[in-house]
Parts: C-alpha cells; sequence; structure tokens
C-alpha cells in the first residue's frame, strides 16, 4: 500500500473526538439553534454532563450557588462558553499524547491546541467577529492532520527534513513532496469525514496559508495569527515550527492594530493559567 493510501485509510479509520463534539459544532452552524438545543444534547451524556457540571461548579467560575443540570450550567455561563468547553473535554484525550514525528512531548500538542484557541477567540472579540465559537474550534483542531500524519512523519523524518534544510521549504510542503499530503489537507479530510461544519473545514485547511483560502480568508488569518503567536510565544513548539515564516500580509489584511494584538498576548497568561487550573479540578 503506498503510503498516501496508508493516510486516506488511517484518515477514514481515525475515530471522531466524540458524538457529541460532532453535534456541538453543528450548532455552530445553525443560527436556529439556542441554549435549549445545547442543554438537550449535553443531558442526553452522562459523561458529558457529569465533566460539565464539575467544571460549571470549579472556583473558576465562581457561580453563585450549585449548578445541578445542564440548561442551568447553560444558562449561567452562556452557550458560547459551553460549547468552548465541550470541545476542549472532547478533544483533550485526542491531543494530549506524545507526537514524536512532530517532536512533540506528551501534552504539547495539547497546550499548543488550546493556547491558540484563547488567543484566537480573543482576537476574533476585538475584531467584532460574531461567531467566535467557530473561530475557538478552528485554532484548537487546526492541527488535527498531525494526528493521523504523526507516524508516517516520524518514518520520513530524513527526506522531509532534507527538503526544508536544502531546499528552503517549509515542512508542510516537504510533507506533501514525501508524503502526498500535508497536515492541513489532512486536517480538512478528518473534518469533512466528521462532517464538521463547511467553514471549520476550511479554518483547518488554511490555517497556515490564509490568503488562498476563499469562504473563510478572515477567520483562517485569524487562526494563522494565533498560531504565530504561539511559536513567538514559544508554546509547543515542534520540529517543523522554524520552517514557517511569518507574512506579514496576513496581519495587514485583519486591520488589528499591533497594540491590539500585544493586548492579547499581555491578557493571555493569566487565562491560560485558569484553564489550566480548570482541568485540574477535583
Amino acid at each position: 500500500m503506498s503510503t498516501a493510501n496508508s493516510i486516506i485509510e488511517a484518515i477514514d479509520h481515525l475515530k471522531p473526538v466524540s458524538d457529541i463534539a460532532g453535534k456541538v459544532m453543528a450548532l455552530l452552524d445553525d443560527p436556529d439553534c439556542g441554549m435549549s438545543d445545547l442543554s438537550d444534547i449535553i443531558r442526553h451524556e452522562p459523561a458529558l454532563t457529569a465533566n460539565v457540571l464539575k467544571l460549571a461548579n470549579s472556583s473558576y467560575f465562581g457561580l453563585p450557588g450549585k449548578i445541578n443540570d445542564a440548561k442551568q450550567a447553560v444558562v449561567y455561563l452562556g452557550m458560547t462558553q459551553v460549547v468552548d468547553l465541550v470541545l476542549m473535554v472532547s478533544c483533550s484525550e485526542r491531543f494530549r499524547g506524545s507526537h514524536g514525528g512532530y517532536g512533540l512531548n506528551p501534552g504539547e500538542l495539547w497546550k499548543s491546541a488550546v493556547s491558540a484557541a484563547i488567543l484566537a477567540n480573543d482576537l476574533a472579540e476585538i475584531k467584532g467577529l460574531k461567531q467566535t465559537s467557530l473561530l475557538f474550534t478552528g485554532a484548537l483542531l487546526r492541527d488535527i492532520g498531525k494526528v493521523v500524519l504523526d507516524q508516517h512523519v516520524e518514518s520520513a523524518i530524513e527526506p522531509i527534513l532534507n527538503r526544508v534544510n536544502i531546499q528552503s521549504m517549509t515542512f508542510r510542503e516537504a510533507e506533501r513532496q514525501v508524503l502526498g499530503f500535508d497536515h492541513c489537507q489532512v486536517g480538512a479530510m478528518v473534518a469533512k469525514n466528521w462532517h464538521f461544519p463547511t467553514p471549520l473545514q476550511c479554518i483547518i485547511r488554511y490555517s497556515h496559508t490564509p490568503l488562498e483560502a476563499t469562504g473563510c480568508f478572515l477567520e483562517a488569518s485569524i487562526v494563522y495569527m494565533a498560531d504565530a503567536l504561539c511559536r513567538q510565544m514559544e508554546i509547543g513548539l515542534g520540529i517543523d515550527d522554524p520552517s514557517y515564516p511569518e507574512d506579514d500580509r496576513v496581519s495587514r489584511s485583519v486591520g488589528l492594530q499591533p497594540s491590539q494584538v500585544q493586548g492579547v498576548v499581555d491578557g493571555f497568561g493569566r487565562k491560560m493559567d485558569r484553564v489550566n487550573a480548570l482541568f485540574t479540578v477535583e
């Protein structure tokens, strides 16, 4: 079996983050869905209900009184925050392992995913975008393709790095030459297989090349900027990260002032500390 066919088979057999995450992400694409729809989805999944209530009752939120059911959690926390929580819980297991092909120790891909999600959400809020959860999710899942390609990259790391170092390719370009696909393409294929909303598929596909995106240029650009900020802060750096030069045209096109971006960076540490505390609550 060729490498490309092997990768396609791995995509087909990759277990979705969860059925519930797929249902929740579908809400991002449906303007008619509301709080009751979200709470109905959560309350029919006992394990997810337990996790959401555990998080809602943590000191992280400091909500008044005891939150006893999913509907209460959605009312007090709001749809956007609960959707983000559900997706972080659902994706946690998938990203927390080690990904040696990319030079990432256990937990580093997870840290990078959550960090970019927080940054993208804040950039989207400053930009005044309404669907901040779409940006949060796009940044969270932008590297899902690495989960599929990890072992293939590890097996082919020498020819990939030769192309990066000798021919001055990006790691993604070298992946495509050696393996037949890059991790963004694979991520978009995974998203399509899992029936994610079309805008989310687009964001994942163009998270490194937003200037090529049609239909999600602004959203992909914001995720691109969040990804670049993670590298600047040396969060979850892998073997591929040094090969991605930052394109100033993207930030200029988004139209955010340097002071606005710096404000997001300045507030990031506190938010990430809270998320770390949130996911270690007993």
